[in-house]
This record gives structure tokens, sequence and C-alpha cells, in this order.
């Protein structure tokens, strides 16, 4: 549930800011994360390749699913789900309970990636 929601929320921050900032790139996202969740060296190149691989597939969903909104919806919450669990496996305990904490309270990167 918790994934559902901060999907909804991602999306309509996405849809918001589309239309007044640029979307962060995949560098761009990962240098906030890795400012705020204090990552190391090693942290931030992984995290990086997932931020890029993760923008990718989402940018694919939106294209392929453009016409079908519940399959679209469907696959970016699939998406999220991989990205929590990859993140998990990237940060510390503690990182990844920051990182969940801001992203319930809205304050994580609104970019596409």
């Amino acid at each position: 549930m918790k994934s559902a929601f901060f999907l909804l929320a991602l999306s309509l921050a996405t849809v918001g800011q589309a239309q007044t900032l640029p979307p962060q790139t995949p560098v761009e996202q990962t240098r906030e994360m890795s400012a705020r969740l204090q990552l190391n060296e090693g942290q931030f190149v992984k995290l990086l390749t997932l931020n890029r691989t993760r923008q990718t597939r989402q940018l694919e969903i939106e294209q392929t699913t453009r016409h079908d909104a519940s399959a679209r919806s469907s696959q970016l919450a699939e998406l999220q789900a991989q990205y929590e669990q990859e993140c998990g496996r990237i940060m510390s305990p503690s990182q990844l309970s920051q990182l969940q904490q801001d992203e319930s309270q809205g304050t994580n990167s609104g970019g596409n990636g």
C-alpha cells in the first residue's frame, strides 16, 4: 500500500513539475539522494545505475501504455516495487528508512527518474 501511495504521489508530482520544471536527470537525482542520505561512493555508483535503468524503463512503460491507464499504473507500481527492493540492497537500513520517510513526506525528488 505504501508503494502504491508513493507511486501516486510521484506521478502527481511528476505531472505537476513537467509543466514548470525540466525533469531531473538520473545524475541530478542521484546526487541529491547521495547528499540527503549520505551515500558512499560505491552506493552512489550503484544507485546511479539503478536510477538510469528506472528512468529508461519508466519512459518505456509510459510510451507503450499510453492508451491503457490501468496497464500503465500496474507496470509502474511493479517498477516502483523493484526499485525499492534494489534500494534495499544498496543502502543501509537507516538510509533506506530515511528514503522512505522522505518519500512519505513528499520531499523526494520529483523528477522522472
